[in-house]
């Protein structure tokens, strides 16, 4: 079944429930999903450090243990009352993180997690016994994101410890070869090659360029500043979220940093959508969590690079830490041809 024939579920028919895993660098999500939006959420786990071998092995201790949780009506919802296992849909879905290929459930490397190319949907399928839609994290939250607010197209970029895209078109995720939406991976002049001196400046503040990610991403928001402020590894860095407080209170070393990851943002924004078309830009990741302040100083910023176009249209996720679940749910609903009921709000 098309994803974009996700959203014809009668509105009155009782939910149908997929589990998903929404693997992370440092934390795998849990969750019951339902075909209407609403999570049933199970304890987060940290990721396994063991390559894809342990993560497959992690991924079934805990399938065995949820299933029988199931069984025994251990599991409810926000009410109380016991998840019925006649209600949950025999497809589960996997999202992760890295390069993927989800047509043929190959991944292809993943840095953070230690694996290259491996059968990873092949793999877990073997070890639970059951159908399986393998995700990209990325992806799969454009996906969350389009199909349970019944939108059919979005351009959904996620800045958090990296920056990666995730588009929609015609109810459909683009990818080619696993690599589509890695915009953190551009090369854009180093904002910091000048800001104290090249000849004070610390070693990684001399590189001529840097990826996006490494100029705008949460993680090197906080690096950023913490190394131009000279502040040593024995003193705890600050926070993104410390970085943006620091530059409400007048900083001007914060201001540099952020001001400049917005405008290197803004200029790989509006080369995707010149290139994309008038698609709505909806932001997420831990870096969305400034808010309505922050989204509509990168749109500005986005703005300011495209002549003789529409104006961006810009939006915080709706779903937020939620929208990779919900997509990589999508995913298992489209494998057991389960309709989503949209515009319905995860609890």
């Amino acid at each position: 079944m098309p994803p974009e024939e996700l959203s014809t579920a009668h509105p009155d028919s009782a939910p149908v429930y997929a589990l998903a895993f929404d693997v992370g660098g440092t934390d795998t999500k849990v969750a019951f999903v339902s075909n209407r939006g609403s999570l049933v959420k199970l304890p987060t786990l940290p990721t396994s450090t063991g390559g894809a071998v342990g993560l497959i092995a992690q991924i079934n201790d805990q399938y065995l243990q949820i299933q029988q949780a199931l069984r025994q009506g251990k599991i409810r919802d926000a009410d109380g009352t016991a998840l019925p296992a006649a209600r949950v849909c025999q497809a589960v879905g996997v999202g992760v993180p890295g390069v993927m290929v989800e047509d043929t459930g190959m991944t292809i490397t993943s840095a953070n997690l230690g694996w290259g190319r491996f059968p990873m949907r092949d793999r877990l399928e073997e070890a639970l016994g059951c159908s399986l839609a393998l995700g990209h994290d990325v992806r799969s939250g454009a996906l969350g994101e389009a199909l349970f607010t019944g939108r059919k197209e979005c351009f959904f970029v996620a800045i958090g410890t990296g920056i990666s895209a995730g588009i929609v078109l015609n109810g459909q995720v683009l990818n080619r070869s696993g690599f589509s939406g890695e915009i953190g991976q551009i090369l854009l002049p180093n904002p910091d090659l000048n800001y104290l001196g090249k000849a004070t400046a610390p070693i990684p503040a001399q590189a001529t360029h840097l990826p996006l990610e490494r100029i705008a991403s949460a993680e090197y928001t906080a690096r950023r500043y913490a190394l131009l402020k000279g502040l040593s590894p024995e003193t705890a860095r600050p926070t993104s979220r410390d970085v943006f407080q620091r530059e409400r209170e007048g900083d001007q070393c914060a201001h540099h940093v952020i001001e400049t990851a917005t405008q290197a943002l803004g200029v790989v924004l509006a080369a995707s959508l010149a290139t994309l078309g008038d698609l709505e830009v909806i932001v997420g990741g831990g870096q969305s969590q400034e808010g309505p302040d922050y989204l509509e100083r990168l749109r500005q910023a986005t703005a300011t690079h495209l002549v003789n176009l529409p104006e961006p249209k810009f939006s915080l996720s709706r779903f937020g830490s939620q929208a990779q679940l919900l997509g990589v749910a999508a995913q298992a609903f489209a494998k057991a041809q389960v309709p989503i009921v949209p515009l319905t709000r995860p609890s």
